[in-house]
C-alpha cells in the first residue's frame, strides 16, 4: 500500500474523527475513564505510577486531549502540540489500513490498538512505514495481514526489503521496573509530607523490587523513624536505604543537577525521582543484582532474525524506550556495538543486512503547514550478508529518518 503520510494542520481534526468513528469512540472513553478512576495518593505525591499507566498507550492520552478540546468547542489545529500531530500521522495510516484491508482484519487491528503493549510496538512499525511512504515506497504490513512472520515488506518498485521491528521497554532485563519504582515513590512522598528539609533517600533492593504497597508504607514509616532519631540508614525486608542530607533550599530542575547534588552516590543504573519545591526530596533505587538489558535485547533480536523469510535483503529495527542516561552507555563499544557484532557474526543470521537501534525521537519538523517526523538512530551493517541490498534503501534509519 501507499499513503501520503504528511499531515496538513487543517486535516488533523478529520483524521482523529475518522479514527474514533471507526474504532468506536465509546470504547476509548471507557478506557480513559478506567485510567482516571484509579485511586490517587494524597498530595504532595506526584502520582507518578498513575501517570505511567496513563502514558503506556500514547494513543489513549492523545485521544483524551482531542475529546476534551472537541467538548470545549476549541479548534483542534490551534491547540495541537507536535506530539498530537505525530499521532495524527499515525491515525492517517491506521485509517487507510482500516479502509484498504479485508473486513476480517479490522477486529485484529482494533485489538492491537487498545492493548497498551501491542499498541506501542505497532506505533513503532508505523514510524518506519510512514517514512518509507514519504519517499513514495510501497509498504506491506505482512505479519498484521497474516502474509508472513515478519512485520514490513518495503519495495521501491524494483527491489524489496524485509523489516522486523522490535520494541524493548526500558524495563527489559531490569530488576527495578519503572512501575514499581514510581509506586514506591508515590507512597513514600505522600507519607513523608510535609518535607521541611532537603534530603535524598537512596534504596538498594535485594534482587527485584516488588510492587507491595504494604512494604512501601512500612519503608516510609522507617524513614520517618530514622529522621527523628537522626539515623542515616536502615532496612525493611528487601529494601536497604541510606539518607543523605542536601543543602537547605536546594532547587533541582533535572536529572543532571540531581546527579551533581548526589555525587559520588549517584548511580547511572538507578531510577530517580526528584520533588523540588521550597525544599528538595530525591528518591533513588537500584538493585543489588546486575541488570541484563543487553541480554534482553539480544534474545529478542535473535527471535526477530528467525522471523525473517531469509530469501531477500532484511533489516532488524529495534526501538529501546526511555533509557535516558543508559542509552549513552549502550552506544559505547562494549554495549550495542559488541552485542550486534556477536548477533551478526553467526552464519545463521547472514540473511540480515542491517540492524538499527533508536531511542528518543527528534522533534517533528513543521514547514508550510505540514508536520513531518524523523528520529536519531544507531545502525550497524552486516558485511557478511549473503544478499546485496539496493542503494535506494541506504540512509534509512530505524524510524525512517536519514542517518
Amino acid at each position: 500500500m501507499k499513503v501520503v503520510a504528511d499531515i496538513i494542520d487543517k486535516d488533523a481534526h478529520r483524521e482523529f474523527r475518522r479514527f474514533l468513528d471507526t474504532t468506536n469512540q465509546a470504547d476509548w472513553e471507557k478506557k480513559i475513564t478506567k485510567i482516571n478512576s484509579f485511586p490517587m495518593f494524597r498530595a504532595p505525591s506526584p502520582n507518578a505510577y498513575l501517570k505511567y499507566l496513563g502514558s503506556r498507550n500514547p494513543l489513549t492520552r492523545h485521544i483524551e486531549t482531542y475529546l476534551r478540546l472537541e467538548k470545549e468547542g476549541k479548534v483542534f489545529r490551534r491547540h495541537a502540540t507536535p506530539e498530537l500531530m505525530r499521532t495524527c500521522g499515525y491515525l492517517k495510516v491506521i485509517n487507510a489500513l482500516f479502509h484498504q484491508s479485508q473486513p476480517s482484519v479490522s477486529p485484529k487491528l482494533k485489538s492491537m490498538l487498545f492493548d497498551d503493549e501491542t499498541a506501542r510496538a505497532f506505533l513503532f512499525e508505523l514510524n518506519i512505514a510512514i517514512h518509507y511512504f514519504r519517499r513514495g515506497y510501497d509498504v506491506e504490513f505482512v505479519d498484521f495481514r497474516d502474509l508472513g512472520t515478519f512485520d514490513l515488506l518495503v519495495s521501491d518498485g524494483k527491489d524489496e526489503l524485509e523489516i522486523e521491528c522490535k520494541t524493548k521497554s526500558a524495563d527489559a532485563g531490569r530488576k527495578i521496573t519503572r512501575g514499581n519504582f514510581y509506586l514506591l515513590c508515590d507512597v513514600v512522598i505522600a507519607e513523608l509530607a510535609p518535607v521541611t528539609e532537603s534530603f535524598a533517600v537512596l534504596f538498594k533492593c535485594d534482587g527485584r523490587l516488588s510492587g507491595s504497597q504494604e512494604l512501601f508504607h512500612a519503608v516510609a514509616d522507617e524513614i520517618k523513624n530514622c529522621r527523628a532519631a537522626k539515623r542515616e540508614s536502615s532496612q525493611v525486608d528487601t529494601l536497604y536505604f541510606e539518607i543523605r542530607n542536601l543543602s537547605s533550599g536546594l532547587q533541582i530542575r533535572n536529572h543532571e543537577e540531581a546527579a551533581v547534588a548526589l555525587s559520588p552516590h549517584w548511580s547511572p543504573g538507578g531510577h530517580y525521582l526528584v520533588m523540588s519545591n521550597r525544599e528538595t526530596l530525591i528518591l533513588g533505587c537500584e538493585s543489588s543484582d546486575s541488570d541484563k538489558v543487553l541480554k534482553a535485547i539480544y534474545e529478542d533480536l535473535k527471535r526477530g532474525a528467525d522471523q525473517l523469510s531469509k530469501i531477500r535483503p532484511s533489516k532488524l529495527a529495534c526501538r529501546i524506550e526511555e533509557l535516558e542516561d543508559a542509552w549513552e552507555q549502550l552506544r559505547g563499544d562494549t554495549g550495542l556495538a559488541a552485542m550486534t557484532a556477536r548477533l551478526l557474526g553467526s552464519p545463521e543470521r547472514n540473511h540480515v543486512n542491517i540492524v538499527v537501534y533508536s531511542s528518543d525521537q527528534t522533534p517533528p519538523r513543521r514547514k508550510d503547514g505540514i508536520t513531518s517526523f524523523s528520529a536519531t538512530n544507531l545502525s550497524f551493517s552486516n558485511k557478511s550478508s549473503k544478499f546485496p541490498i539496493s542503494k535506494s534503501f541506504f540512509g534509512m534509519t530505524a524510524a525512517g529518518g536519514d542517518v
